[in-house]
């Protein structure tokens, strides 16, 4: 398959107006942690008290020592509500720590980001808004839309201490002309939402830990991902994201594996009714992924993940992947050099 083909395919993703999947593969070139560093953070740093915690824990510990990631050492589990708010801090310590040092690229390098070049490119249309939708607690998408000069909402009024907005997103405008701003939908929470003690949902766009009154609304895999959904900012969040990925045109996955319940049967639902277009970008490919390519993607779909020093790619064509030369066009660098 020549260059010139593969770029017919991304394009057809790229002219629809994609509705953008974020996974934690997408945060992990720029530095943020994987789920690997996030279970060896938390073996190094958590120290469990008594002996229902301990317990509870060292179940945990040992089916991640044994290679299993993070979801499936802590699915299923009946963790004490003390050790699960102290993996909580560990997971939101963890990431922060990473983050934080980002926001310095924002500054002072604003080229740093390719999802800022994408975005800004999807904006040279007449389209008013994009839709993104991420598994991820990290700022990265902020960031990215800060570095291009664009608006996003995440549900929260603009301040220091923000509002939750859970009826009503809040609208901008730029003179009597609606401005162009990025929907994220952050279904697992922010490292900048925090429940305080008069239970109040509330942002604070904070680089450490506000205080012990303060817990981080975020949702650790395997453990509360379904309880607390049911509660806003979540419901209100993930019901934003259902629509957003009801009504897509096209679908760009980056760095997403198929495994959130959350997301990807919206995704499954949508390819199979309409047969919409989809890229999916990794740089490996989960079982799940290549699970959907096979049995759900419809006949538009597009996949590619790093294969020693080129790519393999995955298309109705080639559902058993074709191996090729060109280097880095599984990134989100490489699709931008196809469709921009």
């Amino acid at each position: 398959m020549q260059l010139a083909e593969i770029a017919k395919l991304a394009q057809s993703c790229f002219q629809a107006c994609p509705t953008i999947v974020i996974g934690s593969g997408a945060s992990i070139p720029h530095g943020l942690p994987s789920m690997l560093d996030l279970a060896n953070y938390l073996i190094a740093n958590l120290n469990p008290t008594g002996e229902a915690e301990t317990k509870s824990w060292t179940t945990v510990r040992t089916a991640l020592e044994k290679g299993n990631h993070l979801e499936q050492a802590l699915e299923g589990q009946s963790v004490p509500p003390d050790l699960l708010r102290q993996i909580v801090a560990m997971t939101w310590r963890c990431v922060n720590e990473k983050d934080a040092q980002l926001l310095d690229l924002a500054v002072n390098s604003p080229d740093h980001f390719p999802l800022s070049r994408l975005v800004t490119a999807m904006f040279s249309s007449t389209h008013s808004s994009l839709q993104i939708v991420t598994t991820n607690y990290d700022r990265v998408i902020e960031y990215a839309c800060n570095s291009a000069g664009i608006l996003f909402q995440t549900g929260f009024a603009p301040g220091y201490v923000q509002k939750w907005e859970a009826s009503n997103r809040i609208k901008f405008h730029h003179g009597a002309k609606p401005s162009r701003v990025v929907n994220i939908w952050k279904v697992h929470g922010s490292l900048d939402w925090f429940r305080t003690q008069d239970e109040r949902t509330i942002g604070l766009p904070a680089h450490q830990m506000p205080g012990d009154s303060y817990t981080p609304l975020i949702v650790t895999p395997g453990l509360n991902k379904f309880e607390k959904t049911y509660e806003d900012p979540f419901r209100t969040t993930i019901n934003g994201a259902d629509n957003a990925l009801s009504s897509a045109s096209s679908f760009l996955c980056i760095g997403f594996g198929f495994r959130d319940q959350h997301i990807h049967p919206k995704i499954i639902e949508r390819c199979r009714e309409r047969n919409v277009p989809i890229v999916v970008l990794a740089r490996t490919l989960t079982v799940e992924a290549k699970e959907f390519l096979a049995k759900n993607a419809g006949t538009k779909y597009l996949a590619l993940e790093k294969k020693e020093d080129g790519s393999t790619l995955y298309s109705p064509e080639h559902p058993d992947g074709l191996d090729l030369s060109v280097e880095n066009i599984w990134s989100l660098p490489g699709f931008n050099s196809l469709v921009i």
